[in-house]
């Protein structure tokens, strides 16, 4: 979840886990599915910059210097 690629995988990963018989569930998992290829097309635009919760893995959670 801290790139593009890990996010994006997760979210295809989800899409098609998804996608069932119901053709709603087709079009919501179809839907997510292409969110996921979006971000991982976006790792290879290099005119695009990570935001910055995703920049720093060491920046999240319990990283405070004492």
């Amino acid at each position: 979840m801290f790139s593009f690629i890990g996010r994006g995988a997760f979210y295809l990963f989800v899409g098609c886990i998804t996608m069932g018989d119901n053709p709603w569930k087709y079009t919501a998992g179809a839907l997510v599915a292409a969110v996921g290829l979006g971000y991982i097309a976006l790792e290879f635009v290099p005119n695009i910059e990570p935001p910055a919760n995703m920049r720093d893995a060491d920046a999240g959670w319990g990283a405070e210097q004492v």
